[in-house]
């Protein structure tokens, strides 16, 4: 299958959230993403990493349910503007493609708008930042655009995809719990079409 490798420019992240209004950007969610909320119930408690974690909501929501949680970002403005808003969360700056994070350190990653604004040559790079930083047996939360969404130009906003073609990045290296046509929620009205994945990491002998 031919992966979406179109060319796609993206802001400055750091810039972006110096001058705009974090409650007006598209992804802003106040409350608990609700397919996170639907699995967060059935875990186990653990460590946290909420990657791209922006304003830092999710983290916030996520630790209020007992976990231990890191919210990372590779935007200083954005990760001062989280810890601003709670002393629960261990927020830092971080880019996952060259993660400082040691290896095996989270039961848990949500990754709720990092891995769709990725280019083709970087998505091999974050695969295998993920699979270092998680624990064995570790559970990865997937949200991203699907390319059933037709609202949004394909060349305007973060990479869309197939099931089919998230399935091919990870399956060989975690096993897909559950994926699903969703929605993104946050500022946009209608909310736009997203994918949601559950995905465990396999224990290769």
């Amino acid at each position: 299958m031919k992966f979406s490798d179109n060319k796609k420019e993206f802001p400055d992240w750091d810039l972006y959230y110096k001058q705009n209004n974090v409650e007006s950007m598209p992804w802003y969610e106040k409350n608990l993403d609700l397919d996170m909320l639907e699995e967060v119930q059935f875990l186990e408690k653990g460590e946290f990493l909420d990657l791209g974690t922006g304003p830092g909501t999710q983290a916030v929501e996520i630790s209020k349910k007992g976990f231990k949680v890191t919210g990372s970002d590779i935007s200083t403005s954005a990760i001062e503007i989280a810890k601003s808003s709670t002393n629960n969360v261990n927020f830092v700056i971080d880019n996952i493609l060259s993660s400082k994070f040691e290896n095996e350190s989270f039961d848990y990653i949500l990754d709720r708008g990092c891995f769709h604004v990725l280019s083709v040559d970087e998505r091999i790079t974050y695969l295998n930042q993920i699979k270092r930083i998680l624990k064995k047996n570790g559970i990865v939360f997937l949200k991203c655009m699907s390319k059933n969404e037709k609202n949004i130009p394909d060349d305007k906003g973060p990479h869309k995809f197939y099931k089919e073609e998230i399935t091919n990045y990870f399956e060989s290296d975690f096993y897909i719990e559950k994926s699903k046509d969703t929605v993104y929620y946050g500022t946009l009205k209608p909310l736009p079409k997203a994918l949601f994945f559950v995905m465990k990491k396999l224990v290769k002998i």
